[in-house]
């Protein structure tokens, strides 16, 4: 096997001892004149040679700045408080099932069903509107619902609608005894939404709101006109658009 040949001996290293060049010498700054700048000189007003916005697509900035428009469910308290508010569980109502799914729903499948958890949002009723957010501290709601349009009544959880759906179902697919749904109907009777108060969260949270909604059914007015229920007003008319599809639409 060929080896690498040991390394030669060389000398110690050794270095000469540095010179000494002295001490640092820094000679004074030399005074000097004051910086002068000549004043800007005077130009005419800058004019535009066309209207900017000639050919500026206004429908798209309109719709952008309007979906941006926000209330927080403080601003809808104002100083008066709101209408209503409180958590329910917030869903459409489904499509009405054929007469084959009505006379064999062990055949086509029963009721359907959301647990009360995933549907929970908090609702706040303002003026003749109901604002719905995912949460109570969120800067703006994900909707609003119109309700002058709408009256609500109590279902009974022993003969539920059938548009509507069971929330957290237990036995024979009913929701527990704790629930209690409002359903809000148009006029010819279809199924607007539906809305599931819990009564850990309030016992009479569900009554409260059935006579609010009803009370403006009745009357045909909104209340005070404050600053607050104005503005309401204003971004409800944008946050209507934002509603879920409606498969029960009014004709």
């Amino acid at each position: 096997m060929d080896l690498a040949s040991p390394a030669v001996r060389v000398s110690a290293a050794v270095a000469d001892t540095a010179e000494d060049a002295g001490a640092a010498t820094v000679d004074a700054a030399l005074p000097t004149e004051a910086a002068t700048a000549d004043p800007a000189a005077a130009v005419e007003p800058a004019e535009c040679v066309d209207d900017p916005m000639k050919y500026a697509p206004r429908d798209k900035i309109e719709e952008k700045r309007n979906v941006g428009i926000r209330i927080s469910v403080a601003h809808l308290r104002g100083t008066g408080g709101s209408d209503f508010e409180g958590k329910a569980a917030v869903l459409r109502g489904v499509r009405e099932k054929n007469l084959l799914a009505k006379c064999l729903p062990c055949v086509f499948g029963e009721r359907d069903f959301v647990a009360y958890g995933e549907a929970t949002r908090y609702v706040v009723v303002k003026g003749d509107n109901c604002f719905v957010f995912l949460e109570e501290n969120d800067p703006s709601p994900l909707y609003a619902i119109p309700l002058h349009d709408k009256t609500a009544s109590v279902e009974d959880p022993a003969n539920p609608e059938g548009t509507s759906l069971t929330i957290s179902p237990t036995f024979r697919n009913m929701s527990k005894d704790d629930l209690d749904t409002i359903l809000l109907k148009y006029e010819n009777g279809k199924i607007a939404y539906q809305f599931t108060f819990n009564k850990q969260d309030g016992s009479d949270l569900a009554a409260r709101f059935l006579s609010v909604v009803n009370s403006l059914k009745s009357s045909g007015t909104v209340g005070d006109r404050t600053s607050s229920v104005v503005y309401a007003q204003k971004v409800a008319r944008t946050k209507q658009k934002f509603q879920p599809a409606d498969v029960n639409e009014k004709c």
